[in-house]
């Protein structure tokens, strides 16, 4: 029995990752936007020391997938903060420059 690939409960996630390098572009766009609220830029500075860090809350050595999921919990979070609380019209105009530029199509 085959089951149609919508009824699949990770297709949202594969939906995210494959569009990740959009999102990461997005985020290092806004990073230096000064539209965007500076808390929430600074957070994302903080999540991706945090993230390169060797001190964690929960130690990779010690729970390898629940130190990993953390790390990416708390950039995602840091990204997603930062994308929701800027101004949608500075994100729409980011999102289509990258989208103008990953068609190949300079503006």
């Amino acid at each position: 029995m085959r089951i149609p690939i919508h009824r699949l409960p990770l297709r949202g996630f594969f939906a995210i990752v494959t569009k990740l390098p959009q999102y990461i572009r997005l985020a290092f766009r806004l990073l230096f936007e000064p539209k965007a609220p500076l808390l929430h830029r600074i957070f994302l500075v903080g999540a991706t020391i945090y993230v390169v860090s060797p001190f964690d809350l929960i130690p990779e050595a010690i729970l390898p997938p629940l130190g990993l999921a953390e790390d990416i919990v708390i950039l995602l979070l840091a990204v997603h903060n930062l994308i929701r609380f800027t101004p949608s019209e500075v994100v729409k105009e980011h999102a289509r420059t990258i989208a103008g530029l990953e068609d190949g199509n300079p503006e």
